[in-house]
Protein backbone atom coordinates (compact mmCIF):
# COMPACT_ATOMS: atom_id res chain seq x y z
CA UNK A 1 0.00 0.00 0.00
CA UNK A 2 1.48 3.53 -0.89
CA UNK A 3 0.87 6.35 1.67
CA UNK A 4 0.01 9.65 0.40
CA UNK A 5 1.43 12.45 2.33
CA UNK A 6 0.66 16.26 2.01
CA UNK A 7 2.62 18.83 1.57
CA UNK A 8 2.42 19.64 5.00
CA UNK A 9 3.73 16.57 6.06
CA UNK A 10 6.39 16.64 3.70
CA UNK A 11 7.77 19.91 4.80
CA UNK A 12 8.18 18.18 7.96
CA UNK A 13 10.41 15.29 6.93
CA UNK A 14 13.78 15.09 7.98
CA UNK A 15 15.89 14.78 4.67
CA UNK A 16 19.07 14.25 5.58
CA UNK A 17 17.97 11.57 8.30
CA UNK A 18 16.06 10.33 5.18
CA UNK A 19 19.29 9.85 2.82
CA UNK A 20 21.66 8.70 5.64
CA UNK A 21 19.06 5.58 6.28
CA UNK A 22 18.16 5.43 2.60
CA UNK A 23 21.69 4.79 1.82
CA UNK A 24 22.12 2.14 4.45
CA UNK A 25 19.27 0.11 4.56
CA UNK A 26 17.41 -0.83 1.87
CA UNK A 27 13.27 -1.68 1.37
CA UNK A 28 11.49 0.98 3.19
CA UNK A 29 13.94 3.38 4.43
CA UNK A 30 15.78 3.36 0.15
CA UNK A 31 11.98 3.72 -1.44
CA UNK A 32 11.53 6.02 0.98
CA UNK A 33 14.83 8.21 -0.14
CA UNK A 34 13.67 7.98 -3.86
CA UNK A 35 10.33 8.79 -3.07
CA UNK A 36 9.05 11.27 -0.24
CA UNK A 37 12.59 12.49 0.46
CA UNK A 38 13.53 13.19 -2.86
CA UNK A 39 9.78 15.14 -3.01
CA UNK A 40 10.64 16.93 -0.10
CA UNK A 41 14.19 17.92 -1.12
CA UNK A 42 13.34 19.45 -4.34
CA UNK A 43 10.39 21.55 -2.59
CA UNK A 44 13.48 22.66 -0.42
CA UNK A 45 15.53 23.26 -3.06
CA UNK A 46 13.05 25.28 -5.24
CA UNK A 47 12.20 27.09 -2.23
CA UNK A 48 16.37 27.85 -1.52
CA UNK A 49 16.65 29.01 -5.54
CA UNK A 50 18.23 25.90 -6.45
CA UNK A 51 17.24 24.66 -10.18
CA UNK A 52 17.89 21.35 -11.57
CA UNK A 53 21.18 21.76 -13.19
CA UNK A 54 23.30 22.48 -10.49
CA UNK A 55 21.97 19.48 -8.63
CA UNK A 56 22.43 17.56 -11.85
CA UNK A 57 26.17 18.89 -12.30
CA UNK A 58 26.66 18.05 -8.43
CA UNK A 59 24.90 14.56 -8.92
CA UNK A 60 27.94 14.31 -11.58
CA UNK A 61 30.50 15.30 -9.08
CA UNK A 62 29.70 13.12 -6.31
CA UNK A 63 29.74 10.35 -8.73
CA UNK A 64 33.04 11.02 -10.02
CA UNK A 65 35.07 12.01 -7.31
CA UNK A 66 32.68 10.57 -3.92
CA UNK A 67 31.48 12.47 -1.06
CA UNK A 68 34.93 13.73 0.07
CA UNK A 69 35.34 15.78 -3.49
CA UNK A 70 31.55 16.87 -2.99
CA UNK A 71 32.15 18.15 0.27
CA UNK A 72 35.26 19.78 -0.94
CA UNK A 73 33.50 22.26 -3.27
CA UNK A 74 34.12 25.57 -1.68
CA UNK A 75 30.43 26.56 -3.78
CA UNK A 76 28.52 23.28 -4.31
CA UNK A 77 25.50 25.36 -5.45
CA UNK A 78 25.11 29.34 -5.70
CA UNK A 79 23.66 31.16 -2.50
CA UNK A 80 23.61 30.18 1.13
CA UNK A 81 20.88 28.91 1.40
CA UNK A 82 21.27 26.57 -0.76
CA UNK A 83 24.68 26.01 0.15
CA UNK A 84 23.52 25.13 3.43
CA UNK A 85 20.51 22.62 2.38
CA UNK A 86 22.81 20.92 0.02
CA UNK A 87 25.75 20.73 2.92
CA UNK A 88 23.41 18.74 4.73
CA UNK A 89 22.94 16.34 2.41
CA UNK A 90 26.18 16.08 2.09
CA UNK A 91 26.88 15.47 5.04
CA UNK A 92 24.39 13.05 5.81
CA UNK A 93 25.19 11.14 2.89
CA UNK A 94 29.25 11.50 4.08
CA UNK A 95 28.37 10.02 7.79
CA UNK A 96 27.62 6.43 5.94
CA UNK A 97 31.28 6.15 5.23
CA UNK A 98 32.92 6.25 1.54
CA UNK A 99 31.84 3.47 0.04
CA UNK A 100 30.93 3.45 -4.13
CA UNK A 101 27.95 1.96 -3.72
CA UNK A 102 26.30 4.15 -1.54
CA UNK A 103 28.22 7.34 -3.90
CA UNK A 104 26.91 6.61 -6.57
CA UNK A 105 23.74 5.94 -5.50
CA UNK A 106 23.43 9.82 -3.85
CA UNK A 107 24.41 10.84 -6.87
CA UNK A 108 21.38 8.62 -8.87
CA UNK A 109 19.49 10.32 -5.62
CA UNK A 110 20.51 13.96 -6.15
CA UNK A 111 20.22 13.68 -10.20
CA UNK A 112 16.06 12.46 -9.56
CA UNK A 113 15.72 15.53 -7.39
CA UNK A 114 17.02 17.77 -10.36
CA UNK A 115 14.54 15.59 -12.42
CA UNK A 116 11.51 16.60 -9.92
CA UNK A 117 12.14 20.08 -10.20
CA UNK A 118 12.95 20.07 -14.06
CA UNK A 119 9.20 18.79 -13.76
CA UNK A 120 7.29 20.89 -11.54
CA UNK A 121 8.94 23.80 -13.59
CA UNK A 122 7.57 22.19 -16.80
CA UNK A 123 4.35 21.87 -15.09
CA UNK A 124 3.93 25.49 -13.90
CA UNK A 125 4.88 26.48 -17.64
CA UNK A 126 2.03 24.31 -19.08
CA UNK A 127 4.68 21.75 -20.80
CA UNK A 128 4.07 18.84 -19.20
Amino acid sequence: MTTVRSDAELADLDVPAAVTRGLLLAGGPRQALFTEAAIAAAHRAEAAGIGPYPLGFLAQHVRAGGFAAALALPDPVIGEPGRTLVRGWLQAAAATGADLGREHLFARWLAEVAALISLRRDARAGNA
